[in-house]
């Protein structure tokens, strides 16, 4: 405990314009390939050199044309691309306070952002919405006085590097460690969306105990599937591999992932459950053919499957690949075997936007099912309902402290101080809502969102999660949401009951059951017993569940389109909550 206090009280990283600063200052190369941009409609790349350059020059004319000055809040909005990291950089150097929105936002919401975050500017991409969208965006801005630009379309100030190193080395000295760095659009540990203040010393704390964490330097490429507006995009994504410059490869391309990390020589990959998910499911399925027509290779895969691992990545070409990192939503544990028994490096991490985001990841073996200790700049505790705190393996809410913890929810106290105690010590500590226990090593385990938690009618509860987790095993299942069901008991109370809502696996339904999709769409009744047939055998084999735990055919439902999303891939558990 002692060494993480003084480790607060001298943080490596005073504010992101150092950063910023001091992390390309370490670059041997300005052409050296800072970031990647592999998407289905764009493909481009960004050298430090270019980086630099770009960020400084945004700097200089926000401040010289348009009067910006340290804490002015200017909205950000757009997909990752090359020139979403100079806005955002331009916005940090020039001492305003980037305002990062969700691009799959509607107007009306990109507009509530805007008025509430009193955003003063808005660099908006030119592939953000449609046309219509634009339009209206930019009719907002500028009926309610808001410079409006596409990103990152300006006139150049035409200043020597010596003039811009005199404008913008003043404005460092006008920034505390405590200011606000950033604001994050996000749900907010109550899903109503509101905006997250995070500080520099937020946010530097965090990058400091994931570098020691993740154990990355300049020789690693990193790649991700993750929305520079969220805050594990923009911590992990973003911040980590620039500061201590390494290759970041940024990607929406699921489908082409293997030969993505074969190409780009990846040696770390930081994804969301539902892509290594995908993954698992493909490794199990390839080697299940290859076990019939070899018999011996199923002898190979049970009692040495880490050779099976070493053929797999010889196979995929994945000679770099050190680990790989989930975050941002629970890993079902069958896809952590899959991994790991073939000596594939899973690390399932944890963390929320008002911890800036990460918490840490478990990387041993015989935890898994946990997301392990915090890295050394956050503390973990669990609390009851008093706030009090509770012993090992005993069961939660997960509360996290220390120097990474978010200023608040801006413009809304209430809502901040429903979430955060500071202790007799001056520690900050955040109530995230997340159920869970620690072990009598400190590794976190966690069960379930607090919120979500299903009440049957005899009192036992039932962790949404933790169903969905087992249940996605199932061969025939694509994705799974699981929330409360209601149903009438004879005398005429309304109880809560499991309802499922599945997601066909349908390539796989294709090949084990003689039937095409479209065949299937057509036959709902005989595409029901398939799926259910196929889920209830994996429960009814599952030693994970327990009898009230397991659902039932008449609350499964079969969903033929695509679940609504987030940016981030997650499903949005609140509206198939209210249907």
């Amino acid at each position: 405990m002692e060494s993480r206090k003084q480790m607060q009280a001298e943080p490596k990283y005073r504010t992101l314009i150092d950063i910023f600063n001091e992390s390309l200052a370490e670059i041997n190369s300005p052409d050296k390939i800072c970031l990647e941009i592999i998407r289905t409609d764009r493909e481009e790349f960004l050298t430090f050199g270019q980086l630099k350059a770009g960020a400084r020059e945004l700097a200089v004319w926000l401040i010289q044309a348009q009067c910006i000055r340290i804490g002015d809040k200017i909205a950000i909005l757009g997909k990752n691309r090359a020139d979403w990291d100079i806005a955002l950089w331009g916005v940090i150097l020039a001492g305003a306070i980037p305002v990062l929105i969700d691009p799959e936002r509607p107007v009306e919401g990109v507009i509530n952002h805007l008025r509430h975050t009193d955003s003063r500017l808005v660099i908006m991409a030119d592939d953000y919405q449609d046309a219509e969208s634009r339009w209206e965006l930019k009719d907002f801005a500028a009926g309610h006085g808001m410079t409006f630009i596409e990103m990152t379309n300006y006139e150049k100030a035409g200043l020597s590097e010596n003039q811009i190193d005199e404008l913008l080395n003043k404005i460092p000295a006008g920034i505390d460690g405590d200011d606000t760095a950033v604001i994050l659009c996000t749900s907010g540990t109550t899903g109503d969306p509101r905006e997250v203040e995070l500080t520099h010393r937020n946010l530097g704390a965090n990058l400091q105990g994931s570098v020691k964490k993740v154990k990355i330097n300049h020789e690693d490429t990193l790649g991700h599937i993750l929305p520079p507006h969220h805050s594990f995009g923009l911590t992990v994504g973003k911040l980590l591999p620039l500061c201590v410059g390494a290759k970041n490869i940024c990607t929406n391309k699921y489908r082409q992932i293997a030969e993505i990390i074969r190409d780009k020589e990846i040696t770390i990959l930081v994804a969301v459950p539902a892509l290594f998910t995908m993954l698992a499911k493909g490794f199990e399925e390839g080697l299940a053919k290859e076990k019939k027509k070899k018999p011996y290779v199923k002898l190979l895969d049970r009692y040495t499957p880490k050779l099976v691992g070493k053929k797999i990545i010889k196979k995929l070409g994945w000679g770099k690949i050190r680990f790989f990192l989930s975050g941002s939503a629970p890993m079902p544990k069958w896809v952590l075997d899959v991994f790991w028994r073939r000596g594939l490096l899973l690390y399932e991490g944890y963390g929320t936007t008002e911890n800036s985001p990460v918490y840490g990841f478990n990387e041993v073996v015989d935890k898994l099912g946990s997301v392990g200790q915090p890295i050394d700049t956050i503390f973990v505790k669990i609390v009851n309902e008093d706030n009090e705190e509770l012993p090992p393996n005993t069961k939660g809410e997960i509360s996290l402290g220390g120097p990474c913890i978010m200023k608040g929810y801006y413009k809304n106290p209430k809502a901040t101080e429903a979430v955060i105690r500071t202790d007799d010590k001056g520690v900050r500590w955040l109530l995230t809502g997340d159920l869970g226990h620690l072990d009598e090593d400190g590794n976190l385990y966690i069960t379930g969102r607090k919120k979500y938690v299903i009440v049957l009618p005899g009192g036992k509860n039932v962790s949404p999660e933790h169903l969905e987790s087992t249940l996605s095993e199932a061969k025939f299942v694509g994705e799974i949401l699981v929330v409360p069901g209601f149903r009438k008991d004879p005398t005429g109370i309304v109880e809560e009951t499991i309802r499922a809502i599945v997601r066909p696996a349908w390539e796989v339904i294709e090949t084990h059951a003689n039937h095409s999709s479209e065949d299937l769409i057509n036959k709902p009744d005989i595409l029901k017993k398939l799926i259910w047939n196929n889920i209830n055998e994996h429960q009814q084999n599952s030693r994970l569940l327990s009898g009230f735990e397991k659902i039932s055919s008449h609350h499964l439902e079969i969903k033929i389109e695509e679940f609504q999303k987030t940016s981030t891939g997650k499903i949005r558990r609140e509206i198939y909550m209210k249907l």
